[in-house]
């Protein structure tokens, strides 16, 4: 009975009070942290190019690194965005050893693989962020959202990736550019259709 309080005692704490379970043994505070931030680390490496069972098996894989690793962690920022940096490094190696022609800076023409958002971008009816970030070419994928989800700034892209920083900000700028035109054509559908 106290392991059913003090589990649902730990939905309570904060990150921080967490984390300094975890730190004494408590191996339940690490399980915690782990179902808490579970979904928004698959969401970033899905949002990144991970495929769905991939991605699951990424962010276990970083939550396994991040457990072995606890104490290198420094409190400098949301423990969410540790996850999420070692979560993008491993997935960034794998593509590295995988995908090597990925950050080829590649100006041919990018025909995104046919997915559910297909027949909606078509008709510039994309109504969600996940839709409008699979039609971008996967290295302007990568980067945006190593960027605005990962809070890495340009140069830590350029870092971690390889890609000379000129090419990362291009890659983001694009990118952004081609978000906001896709998603203003979903609201402004939206719009007109209430």
């Amino acid at each position: 009975m106290s392991d059913i309080l003090s589990t649902a005692g730990l939905k309570h704490l904060s990150d921080h009070d967490l984390i300094a379970q975890a730190l004494l043994g408590a191996s339940a505070a690490f399980g915690e942290l782990a179902r808490r931030h579970a979904s928004a680390l698959r969401t970033h490496l899905r949002r990144m190019g991970a495929q769905g069972p991939d991605a699951d098996d990424m962010a276990q894989e970083a939550f396994i690194a991040a457990y072995e690793r606890l104490s290198e962690y420094r409190a400098d920022g949301p423990f969410v965005n540790w996850l999420k940096m070692i979560a993008s490094r491993r997935y960034l190696r794998k593509l590295k050893k995988t995908q090597k022609y990925l950050f080829v800076d590649d100006m041919q023409p990018f025909e995104p693989t046919p997915d559910i958002h297909e027949n909606r971008a078509r008709e510039g009816q994309i109504h969600d962020l996940d839709g409008a970030l699979s039609q971008l070419k996967p290295a302007e994928r990568l980067c945006v959202t190593l960027n605005f989800s990962g809070g890495l700034s340009h140069q830590d892209i350029a870092t971690e990736t390889g890609l000379p920083l000129g090419t990362v900000k291009s890659h983001i700028k694009r990118a952004l550019a081609a978000l906001k035109s896709s998603l203003a054509v979903g609201n402004d559908r939206v719009a007109m259709e209430s």
